[in-house]
């Protein structure tokens, strides 16, 4: 390998320009390990848009391509980040992870478990390296959370949680970006998988292991769309759950969501323990990005901004560096750099293979359960031992 990492990125949608926009910071910043020398998409579009904005902005020469075999054999690459449509993730991987090309792919690594071990079989056997594109958990609010609960005990022991987004959010299925988001062969399921997996990454992360899991979901859109490859289809993702986790330390958390909750809203996330409670300031499901409010059983309240003073504090300059490079606080710059930098370096990335199937396997967990109406073990899932709800996907896509 030359001193400069030359990175590809394959698919050049909406989550792409997400990293694009990393990758530019990064530059922007001093930090110069990495080239961008490739792109792909089947749209050409999409594709030369991206070859100019990398020349404008970073200076970088790439070349555009429509297919990933075609890019294998016009260009030399080091490493590809995988940002396509679920469905594609590891058509996209596998020929580069057998070209002994490391990968980052995109949450949630492959549309279902069978897929994403098909990834992993196809790297120990070049030996390439897959990281999972997770960012939620590096964002400066994530971490200093994390740290208040783990490290520093601020609310004890943790015992329950209740996480409930029960409103309006009118998703427009006309548009690419949304299209493939609403079909389930598409993307594997709706936003317990799309966004959802943020948050089940996060949940595992700061709690650890979940043991099993029950839900009830509901699908009224009653809407169609213009889906890539599938054409005219009804939108069949869910709108609606309602989850009940069960960790192996014992917390227990309710996770509640719906689309179409009219009239009131609903937006809350509390986490309890045996000496307060934190409330998060964000309304999604990317636990703790924007940072949590302390309140003690006494009364005590301790804003966020205090919590992050205390935790930037407790940091050597090392590691802060490391935690935030360049002085970096996003997310995505932060996955992208620990990209470059576990290429480069030949380590284990922050968030492995591993790691994304932890989490997409909760999210999966809670499928299993609405489709057979049955409490579901997580382990199960990752066995491939529960895959009522799976078996279309890798049916029809032949995983």
């Amino acid at each position: 390998m030359s001193n400069r990492v030359k990175l590809a990125i394959v698919g050049c949608g909406g989550i792409a320009g997400a990293h694009l926009s990393g990758y530019e910071k990064l530059v922007q910043n001093g930090y110069d390990k990495f080239e961008i020398v490739a792109v792909c998409d089947t749209n050409q579009d999409n594709a030369n848009n991206f070859v100019t904005r990398l020349k404008d902005v970073s200076g970088f020469e790439a070349t555009p391509y429509a297919t990933v075999e075609q890019m294998l054999k016009g260009t030399q690459i080091d490493a590809a980040d995988i940002c396509t449509p679920h469905a594609f993730h590891h058509t996209a991987a596998i020929p580069c992870l057998k070209k002994g090309i490391d990968c980052m792919v995109e949450k949630p690594v492959g549309i279902t478990v069978k897929a994403t071990r098909k990834m992993m079989k196809a790297a120990e056997k070049t030996g390439a390296m897959i990281a999972t594109a997770e960012q939620v958990r590096r964002c400066i609010g994530s971490r200093a959370i994390e740290w208040a609960i783990n490290k520093k005990k601020m609310i004890g022991r943790p015992r329950f949680f209740s996480m409930e987004v029960l409103h309006v959010h009118p998703f427009d299925w006309t548009k690419y970006a949304m299209a493939w988001r609403a079909v389930k062969l598409l993307t594997g399921g709706g936003q317990i998988f799309d966004g959802g997996v943020h948050f089940c990454d996060m949940m595992l992360h700061v709690f650890g292991p979940v043991e099993e899991v029950y839900c009830q979901m509901t699908s009224e859109h009653n809407a169609k769309t213009n889906a890539p490859i599938l054409g005219k289809h009804d939108v069949d993702v869910e709108d609606t759950w309602l989850a009940t986790l069960k960790f192996e330390s014992g917390l227990l958390g309710n996770w509640s969501w719906s689309a179409t909750g009219f009239g009131h809203e609903v937006e809350s996330g509390v986490y309890f323990g045996t000496k307060g409670s934190l409330k998060d300031r964000q309304k999604w499901m990317h636990a703790f990005q924007f940072g949590a409010d302390l309140k003690l059983k006494d009364g005590t309240e301790v804003p966020y901004e205090q919590i992050e003073k205390e935790y930037l504090a407790s940091l050597s300059d090392k590691k802060k560096e490391q935690l935030f490079p360049s002085g970096l606080n996003d997310g995505i710059s932060n996955e992208c750099w620990d990209f470059v930098e576990a290429v480069s370096r030949g380590r284990a990335p922050e968030v492995d293979v591993i790691g994304g199937l932890k989490a997409k396997c909760l999210s999966f967990a809670l499928y299993e359960s609405a489709t057979t109406g049955q409490v579901v073990r997580c382990a199960d899932v990752e066995s491939g031992k529960a895959s009522e709800y799976q078996k279309p996907l890798d049916e029809y896509w032949k995983i």
